[in-house]
């Protein structure tokens, strides 16, 4: 306190600096820190809801081949626009690297003939599941993230056909 009795007021700005930073580097250090994982970024559609969609935790992964149609029948590839016929072969070269299972955001008001386009060029391009993600209707407090909800699919293999 001998600063205040000397008028030194920049010596007992500095010490009072100093308290305020020692203070809230040890309340930092002290709270908890936050688990909340990171999000990539994607394209915003509005999901189905469903009752009986499990977590899908790896959709949140920045290797996610996540493949997004709006509902217009836009699609995306990540976050990059694609038409339809080369979504295949752009998933061809993805799903050769190993990573055989996709994830798709279909807006709930996508046509399905969109949705059967999509799932096509997944099986064409050899894809063994598809994972369709949807929304979460429970209620959650805010800011806290939930990992993306979704019902797996294993894609079939079409058979040659018969002659009859």
């Amino acid at each position: 306190m001998n600063c205040l009795y000397r008028h030194d007021s920049a010596r007992f700005t500095t010490r009072a600096w100093s308290v305020v930073f020692l203070a809230v580097a040890t309340m930092l250090s002290v709270a908890p820190r936050s688990v909340a994982q990171t999000l990539q970024r994607g394209i915003s559609v509005q999901l189905a809801p469903t009752s009986s969609a499990v977590p899908v935790p790896n959709a949140d992964k920045q290797d996610a081949l996540i493949i997004t149609l709006t509902q217009e029948g836009t699609l995306f590839f990540g976050v990059e626009p694609v038409s339809a016929g080369a979504l295949a072969e752009q998933l061809k070269a993805r799903v050769s690297r190993g990573t055989n299972n996709l994830y798709l955001k279909a807006d709930a008001r996508a046509h399905y003939a969109d949705v059967v386009k999509v799932l096509e060029a997944a099986r064409t391009a050899g894809a063994s599941g598809v994972t369709l993600l949807t929304g979460q209707p429970q209620a959650t407090t805010p800011g806290t993230p939930l990992p993306p909800q979704g019902i797996e699919m294993e894609m079939a293999r079409h058979s040659p056909a018969t002659a009859k």
